[in-house]
């Protein structure tokens, strides 16, 4: 199993959920053969930074 965490900072005028679901996707085009076995999400006491920690396992893992 491994570990990807990002951390999404609300950066322009887009909804901070508008930004983690472009981050998100483009990081799952980029690796399309893996099985994500659980996420997990939190926001740092500043509102507009929050970690997203996605456990997955690639395709040719057993």
């Amino acid at each position: 199993m491994k570990v990807k965490v990002f951390e999404i900072v609300k950066s322009g005028l887009s909804p901070l959920s508008e930004e983690m679901e472009s981050i998100i996707q483009d990081w799952l085009k980029e690796n399309d053969q893996i099985e994500i076995i659980s996420t997990s999400q939190s926001q740092h006491l500043r509102e507009n930074t929050v970690f997203v920690t996605i456990f997955y396992r690639s395709a040719n893992e057993a």
